[in-house]
């Protein structure tokens, strides 16, 4: 499988950025977002949207628009990403809530109108790192994927949740579609002829089937839970909707153009117990759940995003593993706009 370094990779998105009109600092920022996301074992929410933005710009992005601060109290923030890419948007909501909670001790950034942001972890990693608490909250407008609980249409896009907190050995990171899978998943699945292990999907005709192809044909998917406790994962999408309209934007509407919409919450321990006490009950709790017998099949108990977090570290010192799919498509979109293809390790 094609490999190239971390910083090799980043490269590249900053060359291919910088060629199609963004600033060096920002072609930066998306591309150590997206490499990040790749490093972490993620490729269909890594620097795959290298190629989506470079699809979008001129048309749902414009490169010289700046995200907009609509309105400011306390410790709340609105932005309206303002048609700039969903990186700029999400760097000014991080910032204004880590500030804003240092201050308040918890802060809440509603930000609407901007693009596909890729996965949520690598924006909120380098949050918990800081020694703070980070929920997100994502959602699409024009999206046509989860149908709700009781029903066969979709009605929803996938409105993943990203939750992130620091711990003794390091964050702890849980990222996941309230649907039973994200698209690019089904998408992956669809072109290896790979089936669900349950069926989870509607045809058109509001039949259940575990082909992932019949939702890209125009059918739907359940919510995690699926038929038994698929209340659950509705009740989140709705949530999810609900935080978004609050904010101004568009809920699941496929009359509109593609928009995403996000809501992040930051909050600082020190408002509370303190650091010190957190980090040594976390300490404690964390080996009692580890201390768990693994049941039949399972090495270990392992946290939210650990293993993620090994990949990330195993990738910055050994190269970031690239899927052939992946590969051909940078080398497509470099081709494309004319700059030098990411360059592998030999």
């Amino acid at each position: 499988m094609p490999k190239a370094t971390f910083d090799d990779l980043i490269d590249f998105g900053v060359r291919l950025m910088t060629k199609l009109g963004f600033s060096e600092v920002d072609a930066r920022f998306i591309a150590e977002t997206a490499a990040t996301t790749e490093a972490c074992g993620v490729p269909t929410h890594g620097v795959t949207i290298f190629g989506a933005i470079a699809g979008q710009v001129g048309t749902l992005i414009d490169v010289e628009a700046k995200p907009r601060i609509v309105r400011e109290r306390g410790a709340t923030v609105l932005i309206d990403g303002n048609r700039c890419v969903s990186h700029l948007a999400m760097r000014l909501a991080i910032e204004r809530a880590i500030a804003k909670a240092r201050d308040q001790g918890i802060a809440m950034a509603g930000v609407r109108n901007t693009s596909w942001i890729g996965g949520g972890g690598a924006f909120l990693l380098p949050v918990a790192e800081q020694g703070l608490f980070a929920q997100m909250w994502v959602q699409s407008s024009q999206c046509k994927d989860s149908a709700p609980f009781g029903g066969v249409d979709p009605r929803f896009s996938t409105n993943p949740v990203t939750l992130a907190f620091p711990a003794a050995d390091g964050p702890v990171i849980s990222d996941w579609s309230t649907a039973v899978y994200s698209m690019g998943k089904i998408n992956l699945m669809s072109k290896a002829g790979e089936r669900a292990p349950e069926k989870v999907f509607f045809d058109t005709d509001g039949a259940l089937t575990d082909d992932p192809q019949a939702i890209l044909d125009g059918g739907a998917m359940l919510f995690m839970g699926q038929r038994i406790n698929g209340h659950k994962g509705y009740g989140l999408g709705l949530w999810c909707e609900a935080l978004t309209a609050m904010a101004g934007g568009s809920c699941n509407n496929p009359d509109l153009e593609q928009r995403q919409s996000v809501n992040l919450t930051v909050i600082d321990p020190e408002a509370f117990e303190g650091m010190d006490y957190y980090l040594t009950e976390m300490k404690r709790f964390v080996a009692h759940v580890k201390s768990s017998r693994p049941m039949a099949g399972v090495d270990a108990i392992r946290l939210p995003g650990e293993r993620m977090l090994k990949q990330f570290a195993a990738s910055k010192a050994d190269g970031v593993e690239l899927q052939p799919w992946l590969f051909d498509k940078l080398n497509a979109v470099a081709e494309e706009h004319g700059v030098a293809p990411v360059n592998l390790i030999a």
